[in-house]
C-alpha cells in the first residue's frame, strides 16, 4: 500500500488536512472499508504557520500602541456621571455595597469586585478605571484566540483583536469605571471555554461555561442575549462533539443556580426596569448603520485599493506565497458569528420600537461586538497581498484616533469653579440636575436617601453651598416651582450645575426666570456638564 501524502497549503495549513480527513477508513467485519464522516472542526490542530500579512508581534504591539496612546492617557481625567455612580455604590460598606446594586445598579458581581478592589488600590480616578482597561486588554487577547480557532486562520483572529482595540465601544469603554470590559472579557472567556469543551469535552472547560454564564448576568443583563447563539451551535455540533450528558448536566445546574442568584435583581428591575430606558426611540437608519464602523471600514477601502494597485487586481484565490484566499468558515461557526451579532441588535432594536421603552444604545450592544469584529477580520483578511493588509490595519487605527471619541464631562473643574463662586458662603443655594431618569419621579426628590443617588457627583466631587437636586427636566414637572421659587424670592446668589448630556433640561427655564426677577447671569461649560452662577443685580442681601 502507498502511503497517503497530505499536501498542506493556505495560512493557516490545517483547512487542507481538514478536507483530506472528512472521510477515513474505519476498519470492519468484512474486507471491505466502511467510511465515517469526521468533521473538519474535530481534525487533530497543527501549528499554524506564521502568515504572510499581518504577524502576531505586530498585532500586540499595534494594540498595545492603542492602548498607550489612547486609552491610558485618558485613566485621571474626571469622572463621569455612570463612573460615579459606581463611586456611590462601593464608598461605604460591603452590605451597603450589596444593598445599593440591588436597588440601584443591579451589576451586583461587578460592584463586589470593586468594592474588594478598592479596598487595596483606592478610588482615585485611575484605580477606579485600571479593571476596565486591564479587562479590555484580555478581551483582545481572547477574541485573537476566539477567532483564529472559529476561521482556522490565525491572522483573521489578530485583524479581530485589532479591530475590537479599534472599535469605538472599546475606546470609550476600556477606561470607564462600568462593568462593560470586565463582562466583555468574561464573555469571550466564555465562548473559548465553549468551543473547546466541544471539541475535546474537557470538564474544566464545562465547568468554565456554566460558571461564567451564570456570572455574566450580575455584570449587566443583556450579556444573556448572546445565549442563543452558543445554545445553537452546540445543538448543531451535537453529533460531532465529545460532550457527555454528564457534564450537559452540570452546565444546567450552574445556570439554574444563576438564574436564582439573579431572582432578586430580576425582581427589582421590574419596579425600577426604566433605568436602562434614557434615550429616545430609535430610527430604521441606527439599525442598518449602528455596526458600520468608520475606521474597519476605512482601512478596508485602503487595503484593498492599494492591492488593486500593485498587485493589478484583488485576488480571491491565492498570493504568490502560495495563501490561500477566501476560504469560508464551516457552517457552524458561520451560523455562532451570526446569531451572537443579530439576536442582541434585532432584540434590543424590537424592544426599543414596540415597547414604551428605549434600549437601542451602543454600550447595550457591546455584548455583541466580538462577532462584529470577526466579520469585519475576515473582511479585512480576504485583501490578497499581506502588505496590503498590513497598510489596511495601519489605516483602521489612524482613522480610530481621529472617529472615536470619550465623554467631556468635567465634573471635576465645575466643582472647582462652583467653589470659587460660593468663597466660603456655605448657605449659597447650588441646584444639581444630573439628568438621570430617576429624576423625573417626585417620590426619588423627596426622598433624603434616593436624592443622594441624583447627587452621585457631587459625593465624588463635592459642591460648596447648599446642594438640592433637580428635576431631570423642569418645564412642567410639578416641584419646579416648589424648589425654585423660595430661592428667587430671597437669594441674592446661587449656582446651578446641569449635566445635559443624558437630556437634563433645566437651564433655559432657570435662566429665564432668573433674569426676569432681576438677576445676571455668567455661564461657563465643562465639556457635558454646564454651570450658571447668578447673581442678584440689586446688590445687597434679599428678604
Amino acid at each position: 500500500m502507498k502511503p497517503v501524502i497530505i499536501e498542506e497549503g493556505g495560512r493557516s495549513g490545517v483547512l487542507p488536512i481538514a478536507r483530506s480527513l472528512r472521510v477515513r477508513p474505519v476498519a470492519g467485519s468484512s474486507s471491505r472499508c466502511e467510511h465515517r464522516e469526521v468533521s473538519p472542526a474535530f481534525a487533530p490542530e497543527r501549528p499554524i504557520p506564521t502568515p504572510s500579512g499581518v504577524h502576531a508581534s505586530m498585532a500586540m504591539g499595534v494594540v498595545l500602541a492603542l492602548a498607550i496612546a489612547g486609552w491610558v492617557p485618558h485613566l485621571a481625567d474626571s469622572l463621569w456621571l455612570d463612573e460615579t455612580l459606581t463611586y456611590w455604590v462601593i464608598r461605604d460598606g460591603l452590605s451597603e455595597t450589596l444593598d445599593r446594586a440591588l436597588h440601584y445598579q443591579p451589576q451586583p458581581a461587578y460592584y463586589v469586585f470593586m468594592w474588594f478592589w478598592t479596598r487595596m488600590a483606592g478610588t482615585s480616578e485611575i484605580a477606579l478605571r485600571l479593571p476596565s482597561l486591564i479587562s479590555a486588554l484580555v478581551a483582545c487577547t481572547a477574541i485573537a484566540r476566539l477567532g483564529s480557532l472559529l476561521t482556522r486562520d490565525r491572522e483573521t483572529g489578530l485583524l479581530a483583536a485589532v479591530v475590537l482595540a479599534s472599535s469605538w465601544n472599546v475606546y470609550r469603554e476600556s477606561v470607564d469605571a462600568r462593568s462593560y470590559m470586565m463582562g466583555l472579557a468574561l464573555l469571550l472567556v466564555m465562548a473559548l471555554a465553549i468551543i473547546r469543551w466541544t471539541r475535546e469535552g474537557r470538564w474544566r472547560d464545562a465547568w468554565a461555561s456554566g460558571l461564567i454564564a451564570a456570572l455574566l448576568p450580575q455584570f449587566h443583563l443583556f450579556f444573556v442575549l448572546t445565549y442563543p447563539a452558543f445554545a445553537v451551535h452546540l445543538a448543531m455540533r451535537r453529533d460531532e462533539s465529545r460532550i457527555g450528558a454528564r457534564q450537559v448536566g452540570l452546565v444546567g445546574l450552574l445556570l439554574f443556580a444563576g438564574a436564582l442568584l439573579y431572582l432578586p435583581v430580576w425582581l427589582e428591575l421590574q419596579k425600577h426596569g426604566g433605568s436602562y430606558s434614557f434615550v429616545e426611540r430609535p430610527t430604521w437608519r441606527a439599525l442598518f448603520e449602528v455596526f458600520v464602523w468608520g475606521a474597519p471600514v476605512v482601512g478596508l477601502l485602503a487595503g484593498l485599493c492599494l492591492s488593486s494597485v500593485f498587485e493589478s487586481r484583488v485576488s480571491f484565490d491565492s498570493d504568490p506565497r502560495g495563501r490561500a484566499v477566501g476560504e469560508p468558515i464551516e457552517s457552524e461557526n458561520g451560523m455562532l458569528l451570526a446569531l451572537w451579532m443579530l439576536i442582541p441588535l434585532l432584540v434590543l432594536f424590537g424592544v426599543s420600537m414596540i415597547l414604551e421603552m428605549s434600549v437601542f444604545l451602543g454600550r447595550y450592544l457591546i455584548p455583541a461586538i466580538p462577532a462584529v469584529c470577526i466579520f469585519y477580520a475576515m473582511a479585512l483578511g480576504r485583501i490578497a497581498w499581506g502588505p496590503a493588509r498590513v497598510v489596511a490595519m495601519i489605516v483602521m487605527v489612524a482613522a480610530s484616533f481621529v472617529a472615536n471619541q470619550r465623554p467631556q464631562d468635567d465634573f471635576r473643574g465645575a466643582a472647582a469653579a462652583v467653589d470659587e463662586f460660593v468663597a466660603g458662603r456655605v448657605s449659597t443655594p447650588v441646584l444639581f440636575a444630573s439628568g438621570l431618569i430617576e429624576g423625573a419621579d417626585e417620590a426619588w426628590l423627596r426622598d433624603p436617601v434616593r436624592a443622594r443617588y441624583l447627587l452621585a457627583p457631587t459625593e465624588y466631587y463635592p459642591l460648596a453651598g447648599k446642594v438640592e437636586a433637580l428635576p431631570r427636566r423642569l418645564p412642567g414637572h410639578p416641584m419646579a416651582r416648589e424648589i425654585t421659587d423660595p430661592i428667587l424670592r430671597t437669594a441674592d446668589r446661587f449656582a446651578v450645575v446641569e449635566w445635559y448630556g443624558n437630556g437634563a433640561r433645566v437651564m433655559q427655564w432657570l435662566a429665564r426666570r432668573a433674569e426676569a426677577e432681576g438677576f445676571r447671569v455668567v455661564r461657563r461649560s465643562f465639556g457635558g456638564v454646564r454651570v450658571a452662577f447668578f447673581r442678584f443685580a440689586g446688590g445687597g442681601r434679599r428678604r
